[in-house]
């Protein structure tokens, strides 16, 4: 049950993040608790499969989108991959969906040519499997705090053979990552759409987000509905980041 004290806590975090200004939070804003209705809150990310009891809990505090993961077959967690009869179910429970291909992209020697190739066939793959409708997005992570000019340059390398491998198949390219990585694929026409991940300390993260370009903004990982879960914030100026709903 939500208390009145972790009601507060967890305005006042969100109220930093829309600020974008952690430094003058209080240390109320630490003892957090997303698992609670919030209409700024409206997606929610996860690397298990859901089953109808998470499902119900997300409806109960007005989530209205389930991100969940594309993989390659060797998953870096088990059961990572959205499957087809996990969609069907969050469809059936009527929310909308959204997915982001990761790989090992926290590991920098994941972005090459040839990967961002093999990503590309994947993610093509299951979004077939998946059904998952032309003008929707697939995001893929950049899961680290890279600035340096030739750690840009393969990222940038990786989001190219997406682009190349993407491109005419109706599909949007998002990116997970820093502030700095989401306005330097964003600037060369590499990436459509930005997911601006958690981590305060990665490169140019309140620059970025003072701009109001990224669509989503993941919040720290809490635990909701018996699972290990990051909450979104979605910004309003952008309300098509990439989901769908079939």
């Amino acid at each position: 049950m939500q208390t009145a004290g972790s009601s507060a806590a967890r305005s006042a975090e969100v109220i930093c993040l829309l600020l974008a200004s952690l430094t003058f939070c209080t240390s109320a804003a630490q003892t957090r608790d997303y698992c609670a209705n919030d209409p700024r809150v409206e997606a929610v990310d996860l690397s298990t499969p859901v089953d109808q009891g998470f499902l119900s809990t997300m409806r109960g505090i007005g989530v209205n989108t389930i991100i969940r993961y594309y993989d390659h077959e060797d998953e870096t967690l088990p059961g990572k991959t959205l499957r087809r009869d996990e969609h069907n179910l969050i469809l059936i429970n009527g929310f909308k969906t959204a997915v982001v291909f990761q790989h090992h992209n926290n590991q920098f020697a994941s972005f090459t040519a040839l990967r961002g190739r093999q990503d590309a066939e994947r993610s093509l793959a299951l979004a077939a499997e998946n059904s998952q409708p032309r003008g929707s997005a697939i995001y893929f992570g950049v899961d680290g705090p890279w600035r340096m000019s030739y750690e840009l340059t393969n990222v940038v390398a990786y989001f190219r053979e997406l682009k190349a491998s993407l491109a005419g198949l109706g599909y949007r390219i998002g990116v997970y990552g820093s502030g700095l990585v989401c306005d330097v694929l964003q600037t060369a026409g590499l990436a459509e759409l930005c997911w601006l991940a958690a981590p305060t300390a990665w490169p140019d993260y309140h620059t970025y987000y003072q701009t109001r370009k990224w669509g989503l903004a993941q919040l720290r990982t809490s635990q909701c509905g018996g699972r290990s879960v990051d909450f979104d914030l979605v910004n309003d100026m952008v309300a098509d980041y990439g989901q769908f709903a079939r």
